[in-house]
């Protein structure tokens, strides 16, 4: 007897495209390990040859999948109340590109079409299907712990001057390696893998991770992971998960009493003087910003700083408290359809991340509407997840029979 598919699937399976997947889905992988490997510009951002290398294997692609078979992604996603608040947000920064007074007002779009795209791609290849979402985190996060191994070994060998450890391209700073090595490990620890080798590989990973991280001695991951795992049996059933925060907390007051000089030492490394001095930019533009994308700078001390350190106040600063409150609501829904769907792996790698993001971007990487960098693993990675969850719920409910 034939099987006939499901109508949950009616929309999914049809026609699709596996080798335009495919491009995207290794689009994604590379997306995630360039960060790691390919040289940067200043201030960090991404190469050119790191962002030609993505409009050809994600941009291009995911753009073209998005609104391709009568725009079926770009149909999938509209009705869903996170992607509408995403597409105001956008569409508010490109507003304020016409006060902005930028001399290339053309990169700004781009930046924005990436962001765009990037959320496309991750629905057009994974669509909710948690075997891909797996065999996708797994693939990338298992070959930047390989990088991180070898980041390690030559940190060992050849000591930085200040002593914290960093990588290469968009990581060769110690905050943004630190933020990308610990959302890594945390989206490992959250995968559903039953099979003993890759099980072994993905903890081993997680600790190699973590060891860099703690070499990086930046304290803000350090207290994003550890509110992270003490929160997880939230979502995590078991004793295991359980015993994992609670050992967590022990090596977090041990840790605390061991090297207490090294986390006071470099105090509250000019935090509130930077949040004082991005309030009072904000109370001078509060409405509309001062646009998308507008460079500023912060002096403290006479050193200038082009950012605020805090996603909340760059916001505000750039896009005014409309852009604030679009992206706070936007932030919401996020760990609110991560919570309920906490009991599928993808709703525990949204919650998971969505703690970590939280916390972490108070301190530093606040620039969201921007070229790749480790802020979209902890922005824009646990939000397309979310949609995909929301869009499979919808889905579910259109094709559910009345009983």
């Amino acid at each position: 007897m034939e099987s006939r598919a499901s109508p949950l699937n009616a929309d999914v399976e049809p026609r699709r495209q596996p080798l335009g997947r495919l491009i995207v889905g290794t689009g994604i992988a590379w997306m995630m390990l360039g960060m790691v490997v390919m040289p940067a510009g200043v201030s960090f951002n991404p190469g050119k040859a790191y962002q030609a290398s993505l409009i050809l294997l994600l941009y291009l692609p995911a753009l073209y999948l998005g609104f391709s078979q009568r725009a079926r992604v770009w149909r999938q996603l509209w009705p869903l109340p996170a992607f509408r608040l995403f597409l105001l947000l956008l569409a508010w920064a490109l507003l304020s590109l016409l006060w902005g007074g930028l001399s290339r007002p053309g990169d700004e779009v781009g930046r924005l079409l990436s962001v765009l795209a990037f959320v496309l791609g991750w629905h057009a290849c994974t669509a909710d299907e948690a075997p891909r979402i797996r065999t996708l985190l797994l693939a990338a996060g298992l070959a930047i712990a390989v990088c991180a191994a070898f980041y390690c070994v030559k940190f060992l060998i050849t000591p930085i001057q200040d002593g914290r450890i960093i990588g290469e391209g968009t990581i060769a700073t110690a905050n943004y390696a630190a933020a990308l090595m610990g959302v890594v490990a945390l989206w490992l620890s959250q995968l559903d893998i039953h099979e003993r080798q890759w099980s072994v590989l993905r903890y081993a990973a997680i600790m190699v991770l973590l060891v860099f991280v703690g070499l990086t001695q930046t304290r803000n991951i350090w207290l994003a992971l550890s509110i992270s795992i003490l929160l997880m049996p939230l979502w995590q059933p078991g004793r295991r998960y359980r015993a994992l925060a609670l050992a967590a907390l022990l090596l977090a007051l041990a840790g605390m009493l061991w090297q207490w000089a090294l986390l006071t030492e470099r105090g509250t490394s000019l935090r509130p003087e930077l949040f004082m001095q991005s309030l009072q930019l904000i109370a001078r533009h509060p409405l509309l910003g001062q646009g998308q994308g507008v460079p500023f700078n912060l002096v403290v001390y006479g050193q200038p700083y082009t950012h605020t350190h805090n996603v909340l106040t760059q916001m505000a600063v750039e896009l005014g408290l409309p852009g604030l409150g679009l992206l706070l609501a936007l932030w919401a829904l996020v760990g609110w359809q991560g919570w309920r769907h906490r009991q599928a792996m993808q709703g525990r790698l949204v919650l998971a991340l969505w703690v970590y993001a939280s916390v972490a971007l108070q301190f530093d990487m606040p620039q969201l509407l921007d070229s790749p960098r480790p802020g979209w693993l902890l922005v824009w990675l646990p939000f397309a997840l979310s949609l995909g969850l929301a869009w499979r719920e919808r889905t579910a409910e259109r094709t559910t029979p009345i009983q």
